[in-house]
């Protein structure tokens, strides 16, 4: 009840649910809710109220921030509605020819990154394993997609359709399940953004990519095998039905169900892994090696059949730290957030890496991904590029 209240009063705020605060309220409180009173059912574990309590403490740290950005933005005179309708054509119209041709550079880079990997791992082995020169330039191309989508949208030219269509094949082929993610909600609300999407509008597509999700979880575990293995009987497919919403269930919601561990067991982790990007940025300057792993090495029990490694950016970073050091870092993460957000917002500027934040920060249920070098590089690409666009 109390993030509600709080998701209404920041819309009352910004006019829209595309704000760091209510986008990542509205997942906690879906995820929360959708774990304690259904999936509970089916053998996963409670949120306990203390952990909730935890994730409530960080939502209004943010909720502050929110507050905060509003007043010192409101009495500038900022217009966005002109300045964000303005976007398409002063940045990407106008920019059609950098954009498609770094756009290539960084397609190119994919493919090449793509047979590398696939020489070394072979097809059944390369999800996570891109590296290199290469898999680095393929950011370039990989952030650029929106981008490509907007021009398709407005000149109707289907070689615009076919680049990014082999984007996401690639994408889909190297797998990660929340990269491909990030990289659809990007899409989504960078158009979003630009178009004044609807709250009606939104929903829609959410609800859509919900059922899609579901759907395609229902094929890859019950449909599929029931084709290879030449099982057609009914009970066969409800059980290969049920362990299919068992797994969609358990990519979802595991993290959330995990932050009780990490609560109960503050700073066990290593602080350095808060910084394992510019430590290893650092490391891989001076090729001293040694460089920090981010992800956690031990799997912690969220159902009776399930485990998982992860558990939120609020909960992973109390477990490397403690709740102070949390609760600035959280904060200084939100505050260079929601500067970018303002501007985006009331300025016309960085309008595509507030919609990646925003994508990013949807998904900072699941891990921290400030610690993930393929999640911040890209991220220092796209604000370099609207740097350059902007001021020319």
């Amino acid at each position: 009840m109390i993030i509600i209240k709080l998701i209404f009063e920041d819309f009352k705020l910004y006019k829209t649910i595309f704000t760091p605060f209510s986008i990542i309220s509205i997942t906690y409180l879906s995820l929360i809710l959708l774990n304690n009173y259904v999936a509970v059912h089916l053998g996963f574990f409670k949120v306990e109220v203390k952990s909730i309590a935890y994730i409530l403490y960080f939502l209004v740290l943010i909720y502050l921030i929110s507050r905060g950005f509003y007043y010192w933005f409101k009495d500038k005179n900022y217009i966005f509605e002109t300045n964000n309708n303005n976007y398409e054509q002063n940045v990407v119209i106008r920019h059609q020819k950098l954009i498609v041709s770094i756009f290539i550079v960084g397609l190119v880079a994919k493919y090449v990154s793509l047979v590398q990997v696939l020489s070394i791992y072979g097809l059944g082995n390369i999800k996570g394993k891109a590296f290199g020169l290469f898999a680095h330039l393929g950011d370039l191309g990989l952030i650029l997609t929106p981008y490509l989508m907007i021009l398709y949208l407005h000149y109707k030219k289907p070689r615009y359709l076919i680049l990014i269509l082999l984007m996401y094949v690639n994408l889909f082929v190297f797998g990660g399940k929340y990269g491909i993610i990030i990289a659809i909600l990007h899409l989504i609300i960078l158009y979003a953004m630009i178009t004044d999407f609807e709250i009606k509008r939104t929903l829609k597509i959410g609800l859509f990519l919900m059922l899609f999700g579901i759907i395609t979880f229902v094929i890859i575990y019950a449909i599929l095998p029931s084709i290879i293995n030449n099982k057609f009987n009914i009970l066969y497919l409800i059980n290969r039905f049920m362990l299919s919403i068992k797994h969609f269930f358990y990519y979802l919601i595991s993290p959330v169900i995990a932050t009780n561990y990490y609560f109960e067991n503050v700073g066990l982790g290593s602080i350095e892994v808060l910084f394992t990007v510019p430590i290893n940025i650092v490391k891989a300057i001076f090729q001293t090696g040694n460089y920090i792993n981010p992800v956690n090495s031990f799997f912690i029990p969220i159902h009776t059949s399930y485990r998982t490694n992860v558990g939120g950016l609020f909960a992973e970073t109390v477990y490397n730290s403690n709740f102070l050091i949390a609760s600035i870092y959280v904060a200084i993460f939100f505050i260079c957030v929601y500067y970018i957000f303002n501007i985006s917002r009331y300025k016309g500027k960085m309008i595509s890496l507030s919609a990646m934040l925003l994508a990013i920060i949807a998904m900072m249920f699941f891990c921290n991904f400030i610690t993930v070098s393929g999640i911040i590089i890209p991220l220092i690409f796209l604000f370099i590029i609207e740097f350059i666009m902007m001021k020319e």
